[in-house]
């Protein structure tokens, strides 16, 4: 999959976004990943396999960065107990209505 100049750095920018300092890095074996900035490797934290390309390496962070951010945003355990009762409260006040 080959990446035009644009979308690399759309791709790139959306990474930077969430994590500031972040650079590529490249393996002594050829292949590429993205490091924290503090020398951490973030393929290793998300569990993502190097990539053979610059641009794959961010391309991979970028999407699993966005599907960290919707699994954060719907986890139920960030809801606190307040706001589960008021959801159930909405709920059971639309399901009254119906009968």
């Amino acid at each position: 999959m080959q990446i035009d100049k644009t979308k690399f750095k759309r791709i790139k920018n959306k990474v930077l976004k969430a994590i500031p300092n972040a650079r590529t890095q490249r393996t002594k074996s050829g292949t590429y990943y993205v490091s924290d900035g503090e020398g951490n490797s973030l393929a290793t934290e998300y569990m993502i396999p190097p990539s053979s390309s610059v641009q794959m390496a961010w391309f991979w962070l970028s999407e699993i960065i966005r599907i960290d951010k919707n699994i954060e945003r719907t986890n139920p355990n960030r809801m606190d107990i307040g706001v589960f009762e008021k959801k159930f409260q909405r709920i059971s006040k639309r399901n009254k209505k119906k009968k």
